[in-house]
């Protein structure tokens, strides 16, 4: 389980003394690409990216959102995600399973 405020990768490493599931090696993967990509933003395009994800929580049909920090972050991420075009898990992990390549990098 992630504690507030502790990315995946974070918490891979935390769990270093047990192996990590794949489907923990998935997140930390996702979170990965999905920061990489984010740094290599300029300031003003992550801005765009932030105020297009306010207008789809805005205009989400199932109720209002108090704005977060967290939820812009989510929201955000969600957004990279599918700009990244970044597989499912079970995609993913049929990928991996299928190379025998080791699903997330060193």
């Amino acid at each position: 389980m992630l504690l507030c405020g502790e990315t995946a990768a974070g918490y891979v490493g935390r769990m270093a003394d047990h192996p990590a599931s794949p489907r923990q090696r998935y997140l930390a993967w996702v979170e990965e690409q999905i920061e990489e990509y984010k740094a290599r933003l300029p300031r003003e395009e992550l801005l765009q990216l932030a105020d297009q994800a306010v207008q789809e929580l805005f205009a989400a049909e199932d109720g209002q959102y108090p704005l977060t920090e967290i939820l812009l972050r989510d929201a955000v991420d969600a957004l990279v995600f599918r700009r990244l075009g970044l597989p499912s898990y079970r995609a993913w992990l049929k990928r991996h399973r299928s190379t025998g390549d080791p699903p997330v990098s060193d």
